[in-house]
Protein backbone atom coordinates (compact mmCIF):
# COMPACT_ATOMS: atom_id res chain seq x y z
CA UNK A 1 0.00 0.00 0.00
CA UNK A 2 1.58 3.31 -0.92
CA UNK A 3 2.34 5.63 1.86
CA UNK A 4 0.49 8.85 1.71
CA UNK A 5 1.95 11.98 3.23
CA UNK A 6 0.00 13.52 5.89
CA UNK A 7 1.79 16.75 6.70
CA UNK A 8 0.59 16.16 10.36
CA UNK A 9 -3.48 16.20 8.88
CA UNK A 10 -5.45 15.03 12.04
CA UNK A 11 -8.33 12.82 10.56
CA UNK A 12 -11.39 13.30 12.62
CA UNK A 13 -14.28 11.40 13.46
CA UNK A 14 -18.02 11.54 15.12
CA UNK A 15 -20.36 8.84 15.10
CA UNK A 16 -22.91 7.78 18.09
CA UNK A 17 -21.90 5.21 20.35
CA UNK A 18 -23.01 1.07 19.22
CA UNK A 19 -21.43 -2.22 18.88
CA UNK A 20 -20.26 -1.71 15.40
CA UNK A 21 -19.03 2.08 15.83
CA UNK A 22 -17.59 0.81 18.76
CA UNK A 23 -15.58 -1.92 16.39
CA UNK A 24 -14.76 0.59 13.98
CA UNK A 25 -13.54 3.20 16.62
CA UNK A 26 -11.12 0.03 17.75
CA UNK A 27 -9.87 -1.05 14.48
CA UNK A 28 -8.88 3.05 13.85
CA UNK A 29 -6.96 2.14 17.67
CA UNK A 30 -4.90 -0.79 16.25
CA UNK A 31 -4.23 -0.04 12.85
CA UNK A 32 -4.70 3.23 11.46
CA UNK A 33 -1.59 4.92 11.41
CA UNK A 34 -2.08 8.51 10.61
CA UNK A 35 -2.97 10.92 14.16
CA UNK A 36 -7.25 10.72 14.23
CA UNK A 37 -9.59 11.99 16.45
CA UNK A 38 -13.09 10.37 17.05
CA UNK A 39 -15.65 12.14 19.19
CA UNK A 40 -19.00 10.16 19.71
CA UNK A 41 -22.36 12.18 20.18
CA UNK A 42 -25.37 11.41 21.21
CA UNK A 43 -27.17 12.85 18.23
CA UNK A 44 -25.72 11.86 14.78
CA UNK A 45 -28.19 13.36 13.13
CA UNK A 46 -27.64 16.81 14.77
CA UNK A 47 -23.60 16.57 14.02
CA UNK A 48 -24.34 15.53 10.04
CA UNK A 49 -26.15 18.47 10.14
CA UNK A 50 -23.28 20.46 11.55
CA UNK A 51 -20.67 18.54 8.78
CA UNK A 52 -23.23 19.76 5.70
CA UNK A 53 -22.84 23.33 6.60
CA UNK A 54 -19.47 23.29 7.50
CA UNK A 55 -18.37 21.41 3.81
CA UNK A 56 -20.04 24.55 2.44
CA UNK A 57 -17.75 26.96 3.22
CA UNK A 58 -19.42 29.80 1.00
CA UNK A 59 -22.37 29.94 3.42
CA UNK A 60 -20.04 31.55 5.61
CA UNK A 61 -16.99 33.70 3.75
CA UNK A 62 -13.16 32.35 4.83
CA UNK A 63 -10.57 34.88 3.83
CA UNK A 64 -7.85 33.05 5.23
CA UNK A 65 -7.84 30.01 2.80
CA UNK A 66 -8.27 27.64 6.13
CA UNK A 67 -10.43 25.21 5.21
CA UNK A 68 -13.04 24.54 8.30
CA UNK A 69 -12.62 21.31 10.41
CA UNK A 70 -13.90 18.41 9.16
CA UNK A 71 -15.68 15.58 10.38
CA UNK A 72 -15.89 11.83 8.56
CA UNK A 73 -19.84 11.05 10.04
CA UNK A 74 -19.52 7.50 11.12
CA UNK A 75 -23.29 5.67 10.99
CA UNK A 76 -24.35 1.81 11.41
CA UNK A 77 -27.28 0.02 10.35
CA UNK A 78 -29.39 1.91 13.53
CA UNK A 79 -28.02 5.05 12.65
CA UNK A 80 -28.26 5.18 8.79
CA UNK A 81 -32.27 5.12 8.87
CA UNK A 82 -33.12 8.86 9.31
CA UNK A 83 -30.81 9.82 6.08
CA UNK A 84 -32.56 7.60 3.60
CA UNK A 85 -34.97 9.84 3.01
CA UNK A 86 -32.48 13.18 4.08
CA UNK A 87 -29.33 11.63 2.70
CA UNK A 88 -25.52 11.92 3.53
CA UNK A 89 -24.79 13.59 0.46
CA UNK A 90 -22.07 16.44 0.58
CA UNK A 91 -20.81 15.03 4.42
CA UNK A 92 -17.89 12.80 4.28
CA UNK A 93 -19.30 9.62 5.68
CA UNK A 94 -18.52 5.49 6.11
CA UNK A 95 -21.38 3.47 7.08
CA UNK A 96 -20.49 0.30 9.29
CA UNK A 97 -21.65 -3.21 8.14
CA UNK A 98 -21.81 -6.61 7.81
CA UNK A 99 -23.33 -7.69 4.53
CA UNK A 100 -23.72 -6.67 0.84
CA UNK A 101 -27.79 -5.59 2.24
CA UNK A 102 -25.73 -3.62 4.69
CA UNK A 103 -23.56 -2.16 1.67
CA UNK A 104 -26.93 -1.37 -0.49
CA UNK A 105 -28.41 0.43 2.03
CA UNK A 106 -25.64 2.29 2.73
CA UNK A 107 -25.66 3.33 -1.14
CA UNK A 108 -28.98 4.44 -1.10
CA UNK A 109 -28.39 6.92 1.63
CA UNK A 110 -25.90 8.42 -0.40
CA UNK A 111 -23.45 7.59 2.12
CA UNK A 112 -19.95 8.01 0.83
CA UNK A 113 -18.11 4.37 1.90
CA UNK A 114 -19.24 1.17 2.85
CA UNK A 115 -16.57 -0.28 5.80
CA UNK A 116 -17.23 -4.20 6.22
CA UNK A 117 -16.70 -5.14 9.40
CA UNK A 118 -16.61 -9.12 8.49
CA UNK A 119 -14.13 -8.40 5.94
CA UNK A 120 -10.10 -9.77 6.59
CA UNK A 121 -7.61 -7.53 8.60
CA UNK A 122 -6.25 -6.55 5.47
CA UNK A 123 -8.81 -6.00 3.51
CA UNK A 124 -10.53 -3.85 6.32
CA UNK A 125 -7.16 -2.22 6.52
CA UNK A 126 -7.26 -1.12 2.79
CA UNK A 127 -10.99 0.28 3.18
CA UNK A 128 -9.38 2.50 5.69
CA UNK A 129 -6.91 3.45 3.40
CA UNK A 130 -9.42 4.59 0.71
CA UNK A 131 -11.43 6.32 3.28
CA UNK A 132 -8.49 8.46 4.30
CA UNK A 133 -8.01 8.83 0.57
CA UNK A 134 -11.24 10.38 0.24
CA UNK A 135 -10.78 12.52 3.09
CA UNK A 136 -7.57 14.15 1.98
CA UNK A 137 -9.05 15.10 -1.41
CA UNK A 138 -12.21 16.47 0.72
CA UNK A 139 -9.98 18.95 2.57
CA UNK A 140 -8.01 19.41 -0.79
CA UNK A 141 -11.06 20.70 -2.43
CA UNK A 142 -12.37 22.65 0.40
CA UNK A 143 -9.04 24.42 -0.15
CA UNK A 144 -9.26 24.86 -3.68
CA UNK A 145 -12.81 26.16 -3.06
CA UNK A 146 -11.43 28.65 -0.72
CA UNK A 147 -8.43 29.69 -3.02
CA UNK A 148 -10.44 29.74 -6.30
CA UNK A 149 -13.51 32.50 -4.28
CA UNK A 150 -10.45 34.85 -3.57
CA UNK A 151 -8.90 34.32 -6.63
CA UNK A 152 -12.54 35.37 -8.74
CA UNK A 153 -12.99 38.44 -6.25
CA UNK A 154 -9.26 39.56 -6.60
CA UNK A 155 -10.14 39.50 -10.12
CA UNK A 156 -13.59 40.66 -10.12
CA UNK A 157 -14.83 37.55 -11.82
CA UNK A 158 -17.19 35.03 -10.93
CA UNK A 159 -15.75 31.57 -9.82
CA UNK A 160 -16.88 29.93 -12.75
CA UNK A 161 -15.46 32.31 -15.57
CA UNK A 162 -12.49 31.51 -13.40
CA UNK A 163 -12.41 28.03 -13.52
CA UNK A 164 -13.25 28.62 -17.69
CA UNK A 165 -10.27 30.72 -17.81
CA UNK A 166 -7.67 27.99 -15.59
CA UNK A 167 -9.83 25.25 -17.55
CA UNK A 168 -8.61 26.63 -20.92
CA UNK A 169 -4.71 26.98 -19.89
CA UNK A 170 -4.79 23.27 -18.09
CA UNK A 171 -2.40 20.73 -20.04
CA UNK A 172 -4.62 17.77 -21.58
CA UNK A 173 -4.45 14.70 -19.72
CA UNK A 174 -6.32 11.03 -20.07
CA UNK A 175 -6.76 8.31 -17.54
CA UNK A 176 -5.44 5.32 -18.36
CA UNK A 177 -7.04 2.68 -20.71
CA UNK A 178 -7.16 0.46 -17.70
CA UNK A 179 -9.38 2.70 -15.80
CA UNK A 180 -13.36 2.54 -15.78
CA UNK A 181 -15.71 4.77 -14.16
CA UNK A 182 -18.23 3.41 -12.04
CA UNK A 183 -21.04 5.34 -9.91
CA UNK A 184 -20.68 4.71 -6.32
CA UNK A 185 -23.46 6.24 -4.50
CA UNK A 186 -22.96 9.80 -5.08
CA UNK A 187 -19.28 9.69 -6.37
CA UNK A 188 -17.80 8.44 -9.32
CA UNK A 189 -15.00 6.04 -9.14
CA UNK A 190 -12.10 5.09 -11.04
CA UNK A 191 -11.31 1.51 -10.88
CA UNK A 192 -8.34 -0.16 -12.40
CA UNK A 193 -9.92 -3.08 -13.98
CA UNK A 194 -7.43 -5.68 -13.36
CA UNK A 195 -8.02 -5.06 -9.28
CA UNK A 196 -11.70 -6.49 -10.42
CA UNK A 197 -11.85 -9.85 -9.08
CA UNK A 198 -15.54 -10.71 -10.65
CA UNK A 199 -19.08 -8.90 -10.54
CA UNK A 200 -22.02 -10.16 -9.38
CA UNK A 201 -25.74 -9.13 -9.66
CA UNK A 202 -27.61 -8.17 -7.07
CA UNK A 203 -30.87 -6.74 -7.80
CA UNK A 204 -30.64 -3.23 -9.60
CA UNK A 205 -27.19 -3.24 -8.48
CA UNK A 206 -23.69 -4.50 -8.70
CA UNK A 207 -21.10 -6.16 -6.75
CA UNK A 208 -17.82 -5.61 -7.69
CA UNK A 209 -15.17 -7.60 -5.77
CA UNK A 210 -11.79 -6.27 -6.29
CA UNK A 211 -8.69 -7.32 -4.84
CA UNK A 212 -9.27 -4.07 -2.19
CA UNK A 213 -12.75 -3.86 -1.19
CA UNK A 214 -16.31 -4.50 -2.61
CA UNK A 215 -18.22 -1.56 -4.53
CA UNK A 216 -21.61 -0.84 -4.79
CA UNK A 217 -22.69 -0.04 -8.42
CA UNK A 218 -25.79 0.62 -9.90
CA UNK A 219 -25.44 -0.49 -13.42
CA UNK A 220 -26.61 -3.91 -15.23
CA UNK A 221 -25.04 -6.92 -15.87
CA UNK A 222 -24.87 -6.44 -19.56
CA UNK A 223 -23.49 -2.72 -19.09
CA UNK A 224 -20.97 -3.88 -17.30
CA UNK A 225 -19.97 -6.39 -19.52
CA UNK A 226 -19.67 -4.19 -22.49
CA UNK A 227 -17.66 -1.59 -20.47
CA UNK A 228 -15.21 -4.48 -19.39
CA UNK A 229 -12.69 -5.72 -21.67
CA UNK A 230 -14.07 -8.82 -23.38
CA UNK A 231 -10.35 -10.10 -23.30
CA UNK A 232 -10.06 -10.61 -19.74
CA UNK A 233 -14.15 -10.89 -18.44
CA UNK A 234 -16.13 -13.95 -19.04
CA UNK A 235 -19.60 -14.77 -18.25
CA UNK A 236 -19.81 -17.48 -16.33
CA UNK A 237 -23.35 -17.62 -15.73
CA UNK A 238 -26.53 -15.25 -15.44
CA UNK A 239 -25.32 -13.39 -12.19
CA UNK A 240 -21.39 -13.09 -12.20
CA UNK A 241 -18.72 -12.21 -14.54
CA UNK A 242 -15.71 -13.20 -13.82
CA UNK A 243 -11.84 -11.64 -14.39
CA UNK A 244 -9.76 -14.48 -16.03
CA UNK A 245 -6.40 -13.19 -14.84
CA UNK A 246 -7.95 -14.43 -11.25
CA UNK A 247 -8.79 -17.97 -12.65
CA UNK A 248 -7.25 -20.82 -10.43
CA UNK A 249 -8.46 -23.66 -12.59
CA UNK A 250 -11.67 -25.07 -14.02
CA UNK A 251 -13.29 -27.93 -12.26
CA UNK A 252 -15.29 -29.92 -15.12
CA UNK A 253 -17.40 -32.46 -12.91
CA UNK A 254 -19.44 -33.62 -15.27
CA UNK A 255 -20.71 -32.64 -18.94
CA UNK A 256 -23.61 -30.98 -16.91
CA UNK A 257 -21.99 -29.77 -14.07
CA UNK A 258 -18.72 -27.40 -14.15
CA UNK A 259 -17.11 -24.92 -11.54
CA UNK A 260 -14.62 -22.04 -12.32
CA UNK A 261 -12.95 -22.06 -8.63
CA UNK A 262 -10.85 -18.65 -8.35
CA UNK A 263 -7.55 -18.15 -6.71
CA UNK A 264 -8.98 -16.78 -3.35
CA UNK A 265 -10.71 -20.43 -3.13
CA UNK A 266 -14.37 -19.60 -3.93
CA UNK A 267 -16.41 -21.65 -6.78
CA UNK A 268 -18.66 -20.27 -8.99
CA UNK A 269 -21.10 -22.63 -11.35
CA UNK A 270 -20.81 -22.50 -14.94
CA UNK A 271 -24.49 -22.02 -17.04
CA UNK A 272 -24.67 -25.20 -19.30
CA UNK A 273 -25.55 -22.66 -21.78
CA UNK A 274 -22.43 -20.62 -21.55
CA UNK A 275 -20.37 -23.57 -21.60
CA UNK A 276 -18.70 -23.19 -24.72
CA UNK A 277 -17.70 -19.91 -24.52
CA UNK A 278 -16.09 -19.98 -20.91
CA UNK A 279 -13.88 -23.35 -21.80
CA UNK A 280 -12.78 -21.50 -24.49
CA UNK A 281 -11.81 -18.07 -23.12
CA UNK A 282 -10.70 -19.71 -19.18
CA UNK A 283 -8.75 -22.53 -20.88
CA UNK A 284 -6.83 -20.15 -23.32
CA UNK A 285 -6.71 -17.81 -19.91
CA UNK A 286 -5.16 -21.08 -17.92
CA UNK A 287 -2.79 -21.99 -20.69
CA UNK A 288 -1.29 -18.99 -20.88
CA UNK A 289 -0.94 -18.36 -17.03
Amino acid sequence: MEAIQSDNMVVRFIGKPSADVDAFHQFLSQHFVEPFEFQFTPDINEAALNELVSSHPSVAPNTSCQPPDIRIVVTDQATIKPFTNTGLRGVTSVMCGHSNQDAIQAFNAGVGMFFCLSASVEDKRRQIHRLYLKYQTRIQALKWQLVSEQLARQRACSPARLMAELTSVKSNCSRPSQQIAMRCGVDWQYVDWQTIRYVEAAGDYMCVYTQEETLIVRSTLTDMARRLPKHAFTRVNRSIIVNTQFVKRLIKLNSRVNYVELQDGSKVKISRRLMPVCHQQLDAALSQS
